[in-house]
C-alpha cells in the first residue's frame, strides 16, 4: 500500500500475525474480514473518493461472515489513525438493531476480537454506545456525548420530528463515520434522502449486506469493493453446508368438496406425473392439511438428526417460514398440538416478550423445556441471527431471489459454543417441495444429483460430508488479459428483431359486465393423502451428492383440528385478495400502485358472489370460508379475460 499513513501502518501491524505478514493474529479477524478491512483502508487512504466510494464503499459479505467484526475493526482504525470521534450505525429494523446493540454494548466486540492496542491508550470505555429508541439512550444530548450511535434508519427520517431532531444533532456535531448495515434497503426514497443529508458530514460511509440486489431490482449507490459469497464461505468452512430435502411422491389423493356446503363430491387418486393437468396452486402442496403434516414430519426427522449431532451441547431449532398469518397459526398449532413439539409463533402482532424469546432461542438450555421450533411470516429475516437454527421448513413459495437468500441465510451461521470444535462439520437442513419450484434458489449453490442411492441406504451426513469445494483464486495475475473494447462498427444502434409479439389486450370499457359474467365452480380440490416413496437429500457444495431416505410416518388425526378465529379468517381473506390484486395488476403490465383499484373492484365482486352482499367485516363464518376457498378461482378466471384488469384500472371508478 504505497502512500499508507504511518498511523494506519502501525495499526495494521498490530493486527498482523508476527509469523506471517499476510495474515492476522489468531483471535482477531478471519481471512475474509482481514481482506475487507484492508480494502477499505486502501480505498479510503490511497484511491480516495475521486476514484471510488463517493457515495460510500460496499462490502458484500455472506450471512454468518461476521460483518460486525469488520465494522468494529474499521471503527478502531478510524479512531486511532484518523482521530474520528463519532460513529453512526444505522439499520432497517429492530431485529438488526438489537443484534448490533448486543455486539457493541460495553465494547464487547472490541474485546472479543482484541482490536484495541495498549499503545493507543484506548479501551472499551472509549466507545460509549447510545441506542436510539431502546430506553438506554440519554435523549438529544446523548447524540453529542456518545461515541457510537446506533439507530433504526426511520429514526433519522426527515419526515418526522424525531428524525429531524436526531439529524440536527448529528449535523451540528463533529464529522462522523457512517455504517449502513443491511444496505440493500437504502434505495427506498426516504432512506436515500437521509443518506444524502448526512453526506456533507461524513468522513467515510461503509455499506454492508449479504444481498445487495433488492426485490425491486435496485442496488445501493455505494461502490462495491469486496464480495465474499456463499461459495467462498463454504470453501473456508465459515458457514454450514446447506442440504435440501424434498419428498419423492408416487400418488396423490384429491377430494372434491362443495365449497358452500362442505359436501364431499368425489375422491380421486392420481399418479404424481399427472397432477400438473389439474392446475393445483403451488402453495397447496405445503398448506393443505395433509401435505403440511407430511412436510413437517420430514422436518422433524431432520430435527431429530440435528439433536443427535448436537449431543446435548445446544438445542437445534426448526425454523418454519409461512406465507400468511393464518398459515403461520395453522403451522404453530399443528406443531404444538399434533406433533407435540414446543413451538414459538412470531408475527407482526407478536408482543415484545415473544420477539425477545425469538432473539434468545439459542441461549436456551437443553433440558429446561426449550422451544424446538419457531414459526414466522417473514418477520425473522435479516438481522435475526440464531446459529442454532439447523432446519428450515419452507411453507411458502419464494419469487424473490433477495427474500429467498435472506431466509436461507438464517440457517447458515455456524454454532460456536463451548464443546463445538471449529472444524466440526455443520449442516443446515432445508425442507422444500418440488412444486414450489425453487430450483433457481438452489442453483445459487450449484446443486447436482448423486444417483444410485437406495431408499434404505444409511447416510450419515456428518461423517460422509465431502470436503468443501476449492476456493477459486487468481494465482498468476500476469497471465490475465484485458477484455478488448466493443467494436462500434458492429453495434446495432438498439434495433433488433424481437419477432412477432402480439400487442397488449385493449382495456375493456365494459369491464364490470365482463367481471359479472364469470361463472365459478363451487367444487374445490383438497390434497387429502400423499403416498411418498422417500425423501431426497441434496447437498449443495463439495461433491454435490443426492441421497434418498425413507418416508416419514404421520400419526392418525385423532380428531385434531386447527382453530382459526373469525377475525383471523377475515384478515386472511383481505390479505389474500390484496396479494391477488397486486399480482394481477403487475401481470397486466401496470405499476403495483394501481392495485388499489383492482382490489376495490374484486372486493365488491366477492361480496356479491360469495358473501351474500355483505362486507367482509359482517359476513358470517360459513360465507368467509366459502370466499376463502374460491379466491384461487377468482384469480385464475379474472386473469383469463383479456383486458379485464386494464379496464378496471383505466375505466374503473
Amino acid at each position: 500500500m504505497p502512500g499508507l499513513s504511518s498511523d494506519s501502518y502501525k495499526y495494521i501491524e498490530f493486527l498482523t500475525s508476527p509469523d506471517d505478514d499476510q495474515t492476522t493474529r489468531p483471535g482477531t479477524l478471519w481471512p475474509h474480514q482481514w481482506e475487507s478491512f484492508l480494502r477499505v483502508i486502501y480505498s479510503h487512504e490511497i484511491l480516495n473518493k475521486s476514484e471510488i466510494g463517493a457515495d460510500g464503499l460496499l462490502l458484500n459479505i455472506v450471512t454468518g461472515g461476521g460483518k460486525t467484526a469488520i465494522i468494529a475493526a474499521i471503527i478502531s482504525w478510524l479512531k486511532i489513525s484518523h482521530s474520528v470521534q463519532k460513529f453512526v450505525l444505522i439499520c432497517p429494523n429492530l431485529i438488526v438493531r438489537d443484534r448490533l446493540e448486543d455486539d457493541f454494548d460495553g465494547g464487547k466486540v472490541f474485546i472479543d476480537r482484541d482490536l484495541l492496542p495498549n499503545w493507543a491508550n484506548l479501551g472499551p470505555k472509549d466507545f460509549i454506545l447510545t441506542t436510539l429508541g431502546s430506553g438506554k439512550e440519554g435523549g438529544w444530548a446523548s447524540l453529542f456525548s456518545a461515541s457510537v450511535i446506533l439507530g433504526n434508519i426511520h429514526q433519522f427520517y426527515l419526515s418526522n420530528k424525531s428524525g429531524q431532531s436526531n439529524i440536527s444533532a448529528l449535523m451540528n456535531g463533529p464529522d462522523f463515520a457512517l455504517f449502513n448495515d443491511e444496505a440493500h434497503n437504502s434505495p427506498a426514497p426516504e432512506y436515500d434522502a437521509t443518506l444524502r443529508r448526512m453526506r456533507e458530514k461524513l468522513v467515510l460511509r461503509i455499506d454492508t449486506t449479504a444481498t445487495p440486489d433488492r426485490a425491486d431490482g435496485k442496488t445501493p449507490d455505494s461502490g462495491m469493493i469486496y464480495e465474499y459469497s456463499v461459495t467462498d464461505a463454504l470453501a473456508d468452512g465459515i458457514i454450514k453446508t446447506p442440504v435440501v430435502y424434498q419428498p419423492d411422491i408416487k400418488t396423490v389423493q384429491l377430494t372434491y368438496t362443495d365449497a358452500r356446503t362442505g359436501e364431499k363430491r368425489k375422491v380421486e387418486e392420481i399418479d404424481w406425473d399427472e397432477v400438473d393437468r389439474l392446475g393445483l396452486s403451488a402453495t397447496q402442496w405445503v398448506t393443505d392439511d395433509e401435505p403440511m403434516r407430511q412436510q413437517m414430519a420430514i422436518a422433524l426427522r431432520r430435527l431429530e438428526e440435528q439433536e443427535r449431532r448436537a449431543k446435548g451441547r445446544f438445542q437445534p431449532i426448526l425454523f418454519v417460514v409461512a406465507v400468511s398469518k393464518a398459515d403461520a397459526i395453522k403451522a404453530e398449532q399443528t406443531l404444538n398440538k399434533y406433533f407435540k413439539t414446543k413451538t414459538l409463533l412470531v408475527t407482526e402482532d407478536s408482543d415484545e416478550v415473544d420477539r425477545q424469546k425469538a432473539r434468545e432461542l439459542g441461549k436456551q438450555k437443553k433440558g429446561s423445556s426449550p422451544f424446538k421450533a419457531v414459526v414466522s411470516v417473514l418477520m425473522l429475516r435479516e438481522g435475526w441471527d440464531v446459529p442454532e437454527v439447523g432446519i428450515i421448513l419452507l411453507l411458502r413459495k419464494f419469487g424473490s431471489k433477495v427474500y429467498g437468500q435472506q431466509v436461507i441465510g438464517r440457517g447458515l451461521r455456524r454454532v460456536r459454543v463451548k464443546g463445538v470444535d471449529p472444524s466440526e462439520p455443520q449442516i443446515c437442513s432445508i425442507v422444500d417441495h418440488p412444486k414450489l419450484d425453487h430450483q433457481w434458489l438452489w442453483d445459487i449453490f450449484n446443486a447436482k444429483r448423486r444417483d444410485n442411492v437406495q431408499i434404505d441406504d444409511l447416510f450419515d451426513e456428518t461423517e460422509d460430508l465431502p470436503a468443501p469445494p476449492p476456493k477459486q483464486e487468481l494465482i498468476k495475475p500476469e497471465r490475465a488479459i484485458d477484455v478488448p473494447p466493443i467494436d462500434p462498427s458492429i453495434m446495432d444502434d438498439g434495433e433488433f428483431d424481437i419477432g412477432d409479439i402480439p400487442p397488449p389486450p385493449i382495456p375493456l370499457e365494459n369491464w364490470q359486465e365482463a367481471l359479472d359474467s364469470i361463472v365459478y365452480d363451487p367444487n374445490v380440490v383438497t390434497i387429502t393423502k400423499i403416498d411418498i416413496s422417500g425423501v431426497t437429500g441434496q447437498e449443495l457444495a463439495g461433491m454435490e451428492w443426492k441421497t434418498v431416505q425413507s418416508a416419514p410416518e404421520t400419526e392418525p388425526y385423532n380428531g385434531f383440528k386447527v382453530e382459526i378465529s373469525d377475525d383471523l379468517a377475515r384478515e386472511a381473506v383481505k390479505e389474500c385478495l390484496l396479494e391477488i390484486s397486486e399480482l394481477l395488476t403487475i401481470s397486466a403490465g401496470y405499476a403495483a400502485g394501481f392495485k388499489d383499484k383492482v382490489y376495490s373492484a374484486l372486493l365488491y365482486h366477492i361480496r356479491s358472489r360469495f358473501l351474500d352482499g355483505t362486507s367482509i367485516g359482517l359476513a358470517d363464518r360459513s360465507s368467509l370460508d366459502f370466499a376463502w376457498k374460491m379466491l384461487p378461482q377468482v384469480k385464475a378466471r379474472v386473469a383469463a379475460i383479456p383486458g379485464l384488469i386494464g379496464g378496471i384500472i383505466e375505466y374503473g371508478d
